[in-house]
């Protein structure tokens, strides 16, 4: 899914790292695709993912509840909302990009949380200036 973010930081010494806001939700992520210069207070097209980098740690929960939930002060994010065949939706639609959610079908359709490494973000091509 394509969103609208506002940038509010770019880290001077890291990067990839971006902090952004849409509809409201503030988060940090790593921007692994930005073909042009980005510039805090700017809007762009975004489509957000995430990374695992060991091993995908998901599980029901017991309460309907949507929502991205820092761990700590580090990259690592609680994801909570309705798991779908390839996304989450945590208020915001994470794509599964690389096809973690296959290996759970029987958490299909339900309310779920999972940790994330980081989140990735993807500036698309077409901007709005």
């Amino acid at each position: 899914m394509v969103y609208e973010c506002l940038v509010k930081r770019l880290d001077p010494q890291i990067e990839e790292e971006t902090t952004i806001e849409i509809n409201g939700i503030e988060f940090t992520g790593f921007a692994d695709i930005c073909p042009y210069e980005i510039e805090v207070g700017k809007s762009y097209p975004v489509s957000i993912g995430f990374t695992i980098l060991d091993e995908l740690t998901i599980h029901e929960i017991p309460v309907e509840k949507k929502e991205i939930e820092r761990v700590d002060s580090g990259y690592e994010y609680y994801l909570r909302g309705l798991l779908q065949e390839d996304n989450i939706d945590a208020g915001l639609i994470f794509t599964d990009e690389d096809e973690y959610f296959n290996d759970f079908p029987e958490l299909m359709n339900r309310t779920v949380e999972i940790k994330v490494d980081r989140i990735s973000l993807e500036f698309l091509t077409t901007r709005t200036d």
